[in-house]
């Protein structure tokens, strides 16, 4: 819903823009309307890819797993669940232990991140906005 009043939004910015019904000063808060609304539409698109991750994750029993959440098969098939392409990033066993070394997964969608916290142990996945910390 929230969305879809953002894109709404963005329409009729833009419909005012194109009919030339506003003067210099109209046009250019519009013109900011509009990107800071795109930016919150890629905001929104890289925490929802984000929390589907979580929830792709979730659905996967990774109790039994080596690594529980943090089993990188599990975190590598949880990428083919995700509608679309999105660009995940941070899956890394450099030290071969079937576990992700950090704990931390991204999601880019567009330019804005979101980041998918992995616990070293249990199943309390968190997610937030912009990029993971670099490691």
């Amino acid at each position: 819903m929230r969305y879809a009043r953002i894109g709404l939004m963005v329409l009729a910015v833009a419909g005012l823009m194109a009919a030339g019904a506003c003067d210099d000063d109209t046009r250019d808060k519009a013109k900011e309307t509009v990107e800071s609304a795109k930016e919150k539409v890629g905001e929104a698109g890289a925490r929802a890819t984000a929390e589907a991750y979580r929830a792709s994750l979730k659905a996967h029993d990774t109790d039994d797993a080596s690594g529980g959440v943090r089993n990188v098969e599990a975190l590598r098939v949880v990428v083919k669940d995700l509608p679309g392409d999105p660009e995940i990033s941070g899956i890394d066993d450099g030290d071969g232990d079937g576990r992700d070394d950090d704990g931390y997964v991204q999601a880019t969608v567009g330019d804005e991140n979101a980041c998918i916290t992995l616990p070293q142990t249990g199943d309390d996945i968190d997610v937030s906005g912009g990029a993971c910390p670099a490691g």
